[in-house]
C-alpha cells in the first residue's frame, strides 16, 4: 500500500509540475504579446529584469536603451502580429521563448529569455533577426 501511494504521489507530482509550466509558457506568451503591444515605454514597467541584455543589429543594449528605441518608433500603423512561439523551459525559474514577428520589412524572428524572481516573470535578454525574405 506504501508503494502504492508513493507512485500516486509522484505521478501527481509529475503532472501537476507540467501544468504548472503549461500555465507559465501561456503567461509568458501573453506577456510577449503585450510587449509587442505596448505604445510606449510606460506600458511595460517592470518587464525587464535588473540585468537585461539585448541584442540588435547595431550591437548589444541595456533596459536604457531598448525603451529609448520603443520610444522612438511610436505607435505602429497596424496590430502587433507574432506567432510560432516556442517555450522552452530550463528549470523552474528560467524559460527561452523564440517566435516570429512584425510583417513585411518588419518580419523578424524574437528569442526572450525570461527569468522568474519573487515570483516574477521578467525579460532577461532578448535578441532578433530579420526574417528571410521569400526566395531566399
Amino acid at each position: 500500500m506504501k508503494i502504492l501511494n508513493i507512485a500516486v504521489c509522484c505521478v501527481a507530482l509529475v503532472l501537476g509540475s507540467g501544468l504548472a509550466v503549461a500555465d507559465d509558457a501561456a503567461k509568458l506568451i501573453e506577456m510577449d504579446k503585450a510587449w509587442g503591444e505596448a505604445k510606449g515605454p510606460g506600458d511595460v514597467k517592470g518587464l525587464f529584469h535588473d540585468e537585461f541584455i539585448s541584442l540588435e543589429g547595431n550591437g548589444p543594449g541595456d533596459e536604457e536603451q531598448a525603451l529609448a528605441a520603443m520610444a522612438e518608433a511610436g505607435s505602429e500603423d497596424g496590430p502587433y502580429v507574432a506567432g510560432d512561439y516556442v517555450v522552452r523551459f530550463l528549470g523552474k525559474k528560467t524559460a527561452v521563448m523564440v517566435h516570429s514577428a512584425g510583417v513585411g520589412t518588419d518580419a523578424h524572428w524574437s528569442m526572450h529569455v525570461w527569468k522568474k524572481s519573487d515570483g516574477k516573470w521578467q525579460v532577461a535578454a532578448t535578441a532578433s533577426v530579420p526574417a528571410a525574405s521569400e526566395g531566399n
